[in-house]
């Protein structure tokens, strides 16, 4: 499937400006599509490639293109490459190759501009090093950068920070601790977010934030702690009977970060009532009135020894909700943010036009819960008032990605994802602003 992009979307195949912000799937394509957002390099092993963007207007999901003229990808490659993180115009990639019986990760740092965006190498990494695919790329106001990575100590709590510089085009090591108790670190890291100059966040989604200003001289980790997740639920049972280790918190939660210092998280909610429920072998009882417009006497005066004179209690799916927080870094507590049920999210009756699951005939309104299933993974976009949310929709299971405006509490766009390669149970988005860049209207860079 990597071997097959998606179409391209005819708004953006030939852009007259590209959109300030993109929803990228971090994972590339092996193809060879060629625009304004190609580049070429080589890596440490010596192999020539290409890196194009198709970049398109969110909700839809942009990707880019990885070519190896003349190479076998499967022989070189032990995975796709990926962008792993994004800020301003900058994007950090990653290739692992194989090289013999070991591998090798080669960083590269893509720089947008409007003249012609460039691509250089990062030098590899010392022999201490742990690749891990959450390294931050961290812009300077000079235009120089850093590329920082946090891994794991021999001990709870104590960490390696590695940093490049652009400007000594040098690695540097330090060993740095988090002193906190032991039941609350963090235990692995789903994304790194940009926080302002020079500070980074790697995020665990269920615990909290590992923050550090990368550019002190003697780097100081803090913990920023998330609220605590709900308790898993699922149609069958109710919440009470779910561990919290049983699903990825990515499914339902994210955290972003803002230049100024400031974190928004969100975390959907599946939302349950307990109903009662009447087994239909049983005698007709008033509260069959409830979907029934009539009650034989023929059912009434039937007799069953079986028949209970009990209706059964059971937990029931009711929708959804979306909850968001906010704080700033120098904060010790979070905000109350968002917060509605997806009974409040309105949504435009041409809507439906794209989407006839939409359609409530009943109501004659368009109707999110008519999706039936809960959407997942919410991602920020970069100005954070505004979320997409992956949803599986009807007998065929098509993706579908929603673009919710939470001030609004409106579904504003929907856009389907037709890719080869949709893994609804592990997406790979990442949100990034490097594609404003790209437009000849200079830009502040902030």
């Amino acid at each position: 499937a990597s071997f097959h992009p998606p179409a391209v979307d005819p708004a953006s195949a030939n852009p007259s400006r590209y959109p300030s912000w993109v929803l990228l799937d971090s994972r590339a394509y092996f193809a060879r599509p060629i625009n304004a957002t190609t580049v070429k390099a080589t890596t440490s092993t010596g192999h020539n490639f290409e890196v194009t963007f198709c970049l398109a207007r969110p909700p839809a999901v942009s990707y880019f293109c990885v070519h190896f003229p003349g190479i076998n990808v499967l022989e070189c490659c032990i995975t796709e490459p990926r962008v792993i993180s994004s800020a301003n115009d900058l994007a950090l990639l990653c290739f692992p190759f194989r090289t013999g019986t070991s591998s090798t990760y080669d960083y590269f740092v893509y720089r947008a501009a409007s003249s012609k965006p460039t691509i250089r190498s990062v030098p590899c990494p010392p022999p201490t090093y742990r690749h891990s695919w959450h390294a931050a790329i961290v812009s300077r106001e000079d235009g120089s950068f850093l590329v920082a990575d946090l891994s794991l100590g021999r001990d709870l709590g104590h960490y390696n920070l590695h940093i490049f510089s652009s400007v000594t085009d040098e690695w540097s090591t330090q060993h740095v601790q988090l002193k906190e108790h032991p039941g609350i670190l963090p235990k692995l890291t789903h994304k790194v977010i940009s926080l302002g100059e020079g500070t980074v966040g790697w995020v665990d989604l269920w615990r909290g934030i590992v923050v550090c200003d990368v550019l002190q001289k003697d780097p100081v980790l803090r913990f920023i702690p998330l609220p605590r997740p709900l308790p898993k639920a699922d149609y069958d049972e109710p919440p009470e009977s779910q561990a919290l280790a049983d699903y990825d918190a990515r499914s339902v939660r994210d955290v972003t970060g803002f230049p100024n210092g400031f974190i928004d998280f969100i975390e959907i909610e599946h939302c349950f009532k307990w109903s009662k429920f009447i087994n239909m072998r049983s005698f007709k009882t008033t509260a069959y009135l409830d979907f029934l417009d009539t009650i034989s006497d023929n059912d009434l005066l039937r007799y069953h020894e079986e028949d209970i004179m009990e209706d059964k209690i059971k937990c029931a799916p009711d929708g959804w909700k979306i909850r968001t927080g906010f704080r700033s870094i120098s904060w010790n507590h979070w905000r109350k943010g968002y917060n509605f049920h997806v009974d409040d999210i309105s949504a435009e009756p041409q809507l439906a036009l794209q989407l006839l699951h939409l359609w409530d005939s009943r109501t004659e309104k368009c109707r999110v819960r008519n999706l039936k299933t809960t959407p997942g993974f919410p991602t920020f976009t970069i100005y954070g008032r505004a979320i997409v949310l992956m949803s599986k929709v009807g007998v065929d299971q098509v993706t579908w990605m929603l673009g919710v405006d939470l001030l609004k509490k409106s579904l504003e766009v929907i856009k389907p994802y037709h890719a080869s390669r949709v893994d609804y149970y592990n997406p790979t988005f990442i949100s990034c602003e490097f594609s404003k860049y790209l437009n000849t209207a200079p830009i502040q860079r902030h």
